[in-house]
């Protein structure tokens, strides 16, 4: 009895050794394998959550150490230990593969490599020195309320003041566009003042000749014709 217990001591001590070595091996393998697929466009919260993600998949692994096999499969320990050893690689491995597939599925449908680089993004954009304390709350309803309900309207207010702004620069653009219309306007109005001019004196002439004098030059022009 004494001897059985010291072969499983030992037994169960070299296969935590092969397990942690196993493990070790597995996550090295891993690791080139998401270095391989190239993955380089990923920011770095993407990649703390692949870390994380990997870090998790290896604590669930670990629970499936060969002990526990030895004892769910006494028999099989006992008459063929390096045959269920091997079963166990086989479905630690076929295990593991499948929790990478649905890992990647997960990380593919629900776009987190596009989410988590546009937060990096944001984090980049973000002010590093804020102009004025932060918001702190003051344990008046009313007024925390004002403060939360003032920031749409700020926001309203430089857009309505943009688009004020938007629509100065179309009436200035207006104006130069009148101007020089209105100068030929006036142009053409001095024009026909003068030409006015010309006909007021014909006319004024005309007035100063004496009425028989007109009958008797229109009775000759009549008579040329």
């Amino acid at each position: 009895m004494a001897t059985g217990s010291d072969e499983s001591v030992n037994s169960a001590t070299e296969t935590s050794k092969n397990e942690a070595s196993t493990m070790s091996t597995r996550d090295s393998t891993l690791v080139v394998s998401r270095a391989g697929e190239g993955m380089t466009d990923e920011g770095s919260h993407m990649i703390r959550l692949r870390d994380a993600l990997q870090k998790t998949v290896k604590k669930c692994l670990e629970a499936g150490r060969y002990s526990t096999f030895g004892r769910s499969y006494y028999f099989a320990h006992e008459k063929r230990p390096e045959a269920l050893r091997s079963i166990r690689e086989q479905f630690l491995e076929n295990l593991e593969s499948s929790i990478q597939k649905e890992l990647e599925l997960m990380i593919d449908e629900e776009g987190l490599v596009k989410l988590f680089n546009e937060l990096d993004q944001h984090i980049q954009d973000a002010p590093t020195q804020l102009t004025k304390p932060a918001w702190r709350p003051s344990g008046d309803p009313v007024e925390d309320s004002r403060a939360h309900l003032i920031q749409p309207k700020l926001r309203e207010k430089e857009r309505l003041e943009h688009l004020l702004d938007q629509i100065e620069q179309e009436n200035k653009r207006l104006h130069q566009a009148v101007l020089p219309r209105k100068q030929h306007l006036l142009d053409t109005k001095q024009k026909i003042t003068e030409k006015m001019k010309t006909f007021d004196r014909a006319a004024a002439a005309c007035r100063k000749i004496p009425e028989d004098e007109m009958e008797e030059m229109s009775a000759t022009l009549s008579g040329a014709i």
